[in-house]
């Protein structure tokens, strides 16, 4: 794993859930348009706290937290990169 890639996966893992907002966080990498049986690129992973991304209600249980908030995983991503690209250009991590 190359460092520019260490970094943006730690500056993901230090934003709150993209879902409900609270910490702490795992990484969750994308399930839309992924080659089955392959984990996404760790460029497209986005910050959920364990029951957005495993619980019941979560992205690998019954999904109901993205249908709630009328999201997609590529909604989340894109919500995901400004929230980095923020950070950076106020200089954190």
């Amino acid at each position: 794993m190359s460092a520019a890639t260490k970094r943006h996966l730690a500056r993901v893992a230090a934003l709150p859930c993209a879902l409900c907002g609270s910490m702490p966080v795992e990484v969750h990498h994308l399930m839309s348009g992924r080659v089955p049986g392959r984990r996404s690129s760790d460029w497209l992973a986005i910050p959920l706290c364990p029951d957005c991304h495993r619980g019941r209600n979560g992205i690998h249980g019954q999904q109901a937290m993205l249908k709630v908030m009328r999201k997609t995983e590529l909604d989340l991503l894109a919500e995901t990169f400004q929230r980095v690209c923020a950070g950076i250009e106020r200089g954190q991590a």
